[in-house]
């Protein structure tokens, strides 16, 4: 009896002692950032730039920007908590924005450190945007309640239902680290009124070499992703004077590479609804007509994306990482093969619905 007591109180006892020496952090006492920024700076150095959520007397919700210029981001958090009147914690980040002349000297260094932070979410968004991300994060939009919010929705919105391949710092991460497959990660815009998704930013390693505005990126998500749903396209007709819109989009996606023909092989199958015509009524002739512009529009858009890949070396569908499984090579022979191969496309179209015309 006097055994089991006696074990019973140690295990108190050392039950004890283990929660005390756990760290714990008390929201209301931390200065949650929501957005990060870096900009390229004079003499090899980068501004990085925060938003705080703070709320003021009237208890309206403010963004804050602090801001800094330093070498490493172990340095910048020391700065901007010499800034803050409480702790900065990088646990509500859900974007990391990096201005796009730094993103193309290289931005592993800048992120790694957040990738390392087990308090920062890995579906955090990675972006590039055009002009200074300090410039973007000072600004106040009319369509923001919290500019990290703002833009994480815009995101997603684009993701699910536009054009925009499916990104995040998990996935950026672990395309740079896999051989025979590059990252990408959304371009950003901004204006006095809003923020603007441009298109996507091809990355060789960690650096920004090539880029596909909006419109082309349905073909990158295409032969990347796929789509279950949403997504639109354009289809010039009647030798540009008129234009279909295919909505609501869901594909299927076969990838071959060839490595003794020489030949990559995509056969793509899409089905869709035609939501606008501005020809007239919908025949059932004219849907044929349609379709086969679709067809042609579809191949030539994947053709133009690859060629666009093989031109500067960069593999964000992941072509090679699925030939280098197979075959003995290394990666640079897999990317001087890449740039010489023929780019057989075969693209299906059926309509599901008619929609309306114009």
């Amino acid at each position: 009896m006097k055994k089991k007591i006696f074990i019973f109180f140690v295990t108190i006892l050392v039950v004890i002692l283990f929660f005390s020496g756990v760290r714990t952090n008390i929201i209301d006492e931390l200065q949650l950032v929501t957005i990060v920024g870096f900009d390229r700076a004079e003499d090899d150095q980068f501004r990085g730039t925060v938003t705080l959520s703070a709320y003021s007397m009237e208890e309206e919700l403010n963004n804050v920007t602090l801001s800094a210029v330093s070498t490493s981001t172990r340095e910048l958090r020391l700065k901007l908590n010499a800034m803050s009147s409480r702790p900065i914690h990088g646990g509500k980040i859900s974007a990391i924005v990096v201005q796009d002349e730094l993103a193309k000297s290289g931005i592993f260094s800048l992120l790694d450190t957040y990738y390392r932070d087990p308090t920062i979410a890995l579906k955090s968004y990675l972006c590039v945007t055009r002009g200074k991300a300090e410039t973007m994060l000072n600004r106040e939009f009319p369509l923001q309640t919290e500019i990290g919010t703002y833009l994480s929705d815009m995101l997603s919105h684009n993701v699910d239902y536009g054009n925009l391949p499916l990104t995040n710092m998990h996935l950026f991460m672990r395309a740079y680290y896999e051989k025979g497959k590059d990252p990408i990660m959304p371009i950003l815009s901004y204006t006095e009124n809003a923020l603007r998704v441009e298109g996507m930013a091809l990355f060789k390693d960690d650096r920004f070499v090539a880029e596909v505005d909006l419109n082309d990126s349905f073909y990158l998500k295409l032969i990347q992703d796929g789509y279950q749903h949403g997504g639109l396209i354009e289809v010039a007709m009647d030798q540009g004077e008129g234009v279909a819109v295919l909505r609501e989009i869901r594909s299927n996606l076969d990838l071959k590479t060839d490595m003794d023909q020489n030949v990559i092989h995509i056969d793509v199958k899409v089905k869709s609804r035609i939501s606008e015509y501005s020809g007239g009524l919908i025949t059932e002739e004219k849907v044929k007509d349609i379709v086969e512009a679709a067809k042609a529009n579809i191949a030539s858009g994947i053709r133009d994306i690859v060629s666009l890949m093989q031109e500067n070396q960069v593999d964000p569908i992941g072509l090679g990482a699925r030939q280098l499984e197979k075959e003995k090579i290394s990666e640079e022979e897999w990317y001087n093969a890449f740039q010489q191969m023929d780019v057989h496309v075969k693209v299906d179209v059926k309509i599901v619905e008619s929609g309306v015309s114009q």
